[in-house]
C-alpha cells in the first residue's frame, strides 16, 4: 500500500502515517467507525468495530508501519444489534397457559 501511495519507505510523518491507517481501514469492512490520531509516533486508535479480530488487525497494521513506537488500541467492541423486525420474528410467540378443567 506505501508503494501504491507513493511512499516506498513507508510513511515518514505523523500526518501520512494516519492517512496510511486510513487507506488500510477502507479495505475493512465494519471499520468505518475507527477514529486514528498520530503524535510523534504514537498512533491512538478510537471507535468501535463489531467483533475481536477486527480490533486486533487494525491495531496489528498500526504496529507494523515504520516509525510507529507505541499504539493505544481503544477500539471498543460493540456486537451489531439486530433490528427490531429481526427481533420480532426471532421471539417466541407467546404461549397461553393452559388450564386443567376443573
Amino acid at each position: 500500500m506505501a508503494l501504491r501511495r507513493g511512499q516506498p519507505a513507508g510513511p515518514t510523518n505523523d500526518q501520512e502515517i494516519e492517512d496510511f491507517i486510513y487507506d488500510a481501514l477502507d479495505l475493512f469492512p465494519g471499520a468505518s467507525d475507527v477514529e486514528v490520531r498520530c503524535d510523534g509516533g504514537r498512533a491512538s486508535l478510537m471507535g468501535a468495530v463489531s467483533q475481536k479480530r477486527l480490533k486486533r488487525d487494525i491495531g496489528e497494521i498500526a504496529w507494523a508501519i515504520p516509525g510507529i513506537s507505541d499504539v493505544q488500541n481503544n477500539i471498543t467492541i460493540v456486537p451489531r444489534r439486530r433490528s427490531r423486525a429481526q427481533s420480532r420474528d426471532t421471539e417466541p410467540s407467546s404461549v397461553v397457559a393452559a388450564r386443567k378443567p376443573a
